[in-house]
């Protein structure tokens, strides 16, 4: 069934020292190398990943503020026709809802979504679908996202899709998971080399990110692809909706590398360390 809330006004959208004890021109004759020593001293190293963590941070700050920034693309109108089309043409047992601070009350009793998960949308600040709830909110001031959202609805149609939806419930635990496997790891450590996970802690974090990344990529996708046939003829510029959409992609990848700087600095310092 089809619904759209009718109670919006107008619809709109280790530390391992090593010491090489050969002779370089990059060493002393102590064969002490100095480039070895910044990068194996544990506190340059992890006051490196905090920097780096701070600086992934303020990107991903910047990428969202864009996306407030960015201008709609199209009329309110518009926006609804694309969301009815994309509903009927997936059959999407979903219901829609803009916020804003006039009906924030209403929605979240009519939705059954809690009051203070809709004050960022009703901020216009986010948007998002609830698969359990089968409910997607955008915020009124910014209507364009609730096409992403129903990006979403339609990837979590699909087995393998939601599978990736689900996975970002389990990938924020893997700086934890790799800080207790590499203490298991070096309970029967005999040599000060770096083990799988010390040395690929990173990447895993990262990868363990990586499906959210790309199912949020399809569910742009989908979205843009639905207004650019829906608006077919209408002589609509879809650059504002692309650009927007790159922006709220960026806050993912920068998620994603986040993590993995997050599972690095976990494991350097034996502490689980959130993004």
């Amino acid at each position: 069934m089809f619904y759209i809330s009718t109670m919006v006004q107008s619809v709109g959208y280790n530390y391992n020292p090593y010491y090489n004890y050969g002779f370089n021109n990059n060493q002393m004759e102590t064969g002490y190398d100095w480039r070895e020593s910044l990068t194996d001293n544990p506190l340059l190293s992890i006051g490196g990943l905090f920097l780096a963590s701070q600086g992934i941070n303020l990107l991903s700050k910047n990428a969202s503020k864009a996306l407030m920034r960015g201008k709609e693309f199209t009329s309110h109108e518009n926006v609804f026709d694309v969301t009815r089309a994309m509903h009927k043409k997936n059959n999407l047992a979903v219901d829609i809802f803009f916020v804003g601070q006039d009906n924030i009350d209403k929605v979240s009793r009519a939705s059954g979504i809690r009051f203070d998960d809709l004050r960022e949308v009703a901020n216009g600040k986010n948007a998002f679908y609830a698969d359990e709830a089968k409910v997607a909110v955008a915020p009124k001031t910014k209507p364009s996202l609730i096409l992403h959202e129903l990006g979403h609805a339609i990837n979590a149609k699909k087995p393998f899709l939601k599978l990736l939806q689900k996975s970002r419930n389990y990938a924020l635990n893997v700086p934890t998971l790799l800080v207790a496997i590499n203490y298991l790891l070096s309970l029967n450590k005999r040599t000060r080399d770096e083990n799988f996970i010390e040395k690929n802690a990173g990447l895993i974090g990262f990868l363990a990110y990586a499906p959210t990344i790309a199912e949020e990529g399809l569910a742009s996708i989908r979205g843009i692809k639905a207004a650019q046939s829906s608006l077919k003829g209408k002589g609509v510029n879809l650059g504002p909706l692309k650009k927007n959409y790159f922006f709220a992609w960026l806050t993912y990848l920068f998620a994603g590398i986040g993590l993995g700087i997050a599972s690095k600095l976990s494991v350097k310092t034996g502490i689980p360390t959130t993004m």
